[in-house]
């Protein structure tokens, strides 16, 4: 059936649009690399690839003594005094939650390429590029029907939301990529009935699982999806499971890094983050008012009515496989905010299967539509239309000025020469601004040097004029004023330190 499908003839205009969207989608994902600056996430990366620890730096910087910008910038660095199990033991003791695969490769990459972020940012674009044969292959085995795999390459090339993350040292890229193969591998699996494909359907199931523990729901999903021949999907998740005991061994540490998510917000701003989230698949999330509200509805149309055509015109295996990709994170995620309180479900990182979900129905829908013999132009309007919104907005979050609040503070900073930056952390665990000064380090001048201290530590303050106070703890703010004016020059995150 599927060797049938590959015949399926396309006219010239249609294949010229495919190239030119999927090498519009190549651009996008690797042009000004260097542009957006680093974030606290970023650079958490780093710090776990190098094998560093946050308690490490807490102890060594913040001290209260004046260190270079260099002293930060060596602990996102890899050293010869840091190995691979340094790198192991870093993740163990901080980051529990998170499974190695990625930092490993990061690691690798750092080693080969240095540390320059075009070189590690470009790691993720090259991940994302995978992600086009991998969707290709899922989609002509759930549906053996070329044009749906067509669509849906497109749509991804041109989606704001996967060039986005297809731009940061984050294992997003990767972890689409491990998805999509996982679920072609166990289609393929099932199709053929081999031993082989069986094992490479546990291998994928590995891979995926150790790249992303948001991986299990989907895992789980699977399970109920195969009437028989589990075994394949319990070997790879047998292989988690000296992970999982490092995470039940650490879960305090675990709860206390993703503490966040768990503060309440009022349940308007909740729904407001999901239909920004949600249009970011296909539209930018850069819209106000009325014009979000517009575009977001016709999205959540589109994509219902995909749902519903999967479901009342496709066998069960086909659209139960489709649902069981949209739903387990949301059910996971998304209801306990809704019930409980919390905000996981504000980040639209966590949703990649269920927006792949979304992006293969929505493809399937159109090709159907559009081979169809009634209103088939019309499909095809509707298609570059949803194209045509992808290109501007990818366009559009490329090439703005990728101003963040950073990259502000650090423009303000570099107008003085020799500058001193304060700062402060709660604890030498961190869990606050420790990633935010990491990331400014990389924005400032070289021969800005930096005062860090540890609640309830007061730094003493030198004699000269260009001293910045980022982002000081209430604590920190209050004895400042005590002897010195603190001028704010950017919200409240910045302030110049002033004689009174």
């Amino acid at each position: 059936m599927i060797k049938k499908s590959f015949r399926y003839g396309y006219n010239p205009a249609f294949k010229f649009l495919v190239l030119i969207l999927l090498l519009l989608g190549v651009f996008f994902r690797f042009v000004a690399l260097a542009e957006r600056p680093y974030w606290h996430d970023e650079v958490y990366t780093l710090l776990r690839a190098s094998g560093q620890t946050i308690d490490e730096i807490t102890t060594t910087l913040f001290n209260g003594q004046l260190i270079d910008r260099s002293d930060l910038l060596r602990f996102q660095q890899i050293t010869p005094e840091k190995t691979w199990l340094d790198m192991i033991r870093s993740l163990i003791a901080e980051e529990p939650h998170r499974v190695p695969i990625y930092c490993a490769i990061v690691r690798l990459w750092m080693q080969l390429f240095g540390n320059d972020v075009v070189a590690l940012r470009s790691l993720s674009a090259m991940f994302s590029l995978l992600v086009f044969p991998a969707l290709y292959w899922l989609c002509l085995e759930r549906f053996a029907q070329p044009l749906t795999a067509w669509i849906a390459m497109v749509l991804m090339a041109v989606s704001p939301f996967h060039v986005y993350y297809a731009q940061e040292v984050r294992e997003y890229a990767f972890w689409t990529v491990t998805l999509l193969v996982m679920s072609a591998a166990l289609l393929r699996a099932i199709r053929v009935q081999t031993k082989a494909a069986w094992r490479t359907c546990t291998v994928s199931i590995a891979v995926s699982l150790y790249t992303m523990l948001l991986s299990i729901p989907l895992v789980i999903s699977h399970l109920f999806y195969l009437n028989r021949n589990r075994k394949a999907l319990l070997w790879g998740f047998s292989l988690l499971i000296p992970w999982l005991v490092v995470v039940v061994l650490n879960l305090s540490q675990a709860q206390r890094m993703n503490a966040w998510m768990s503060r309440r917000i009022p349940i308007q701003e909740l729904f407001g983050t999901w239909i920004t989230n949600f249009q970011f698949v296909f539209l930018t999330e850069n819209l106000t008012g009325r014009f979000n509200l517009v575009f977001a509805s016709a999205i959540a149309l589109l994509v219902f009515l995909s749902i519903k055509s999967l479901i009342q015109q496709s066998p069960k295996a086909v659209w139960s496989f489709v649902l069981l990709l949209i739903v387990p994170l949301v059910l996971c995620i998304a209801l306990p905010d809704l019930v409980m309180g919390g905000l996981r479900s504000t980040n639209s990182r966590y949703f990649v299967p269920t927006y792949l979900g979304m992006q293969i129905a929505v493809a399937h829908w159109l090709a159907t539509r559009i081979q169809s013999n009634s209103h088939r132009t019309y499909w095809k309007f509707v298609l570059l239309t949803v194209l045509t919104a992808g290109v501007l907005s990818c366009s559009t979050q490329v090439f703005q000025n990728q101003i963040n609040d950073d990259k502000a503070i650090a423009a303000l900073i570099n107008r003085s020469a020799n500058a001193i930056v304060i700062s402060n952390e709660v604890s030498y665990q961190g869990a606050g601004t420790i990633g935010d000064i990491l990331a400014l380090s990389h924005l400032v001048r070289s021969e800005t040097r930096f005062q860090l201290v540890i609640q309830p530590q007061i730094p003493t303050i030198p004699n000269q004029s260009n001293i910045y106070v980022y982002k000081p703890l209430s604590y920190l703010q209050q004895t400042l004023q005590q002897s010195y004016q603190l001028q704010p020059i950017y919200k409240q995150q910045l302030f110049r330190l002033l004689p009174k």
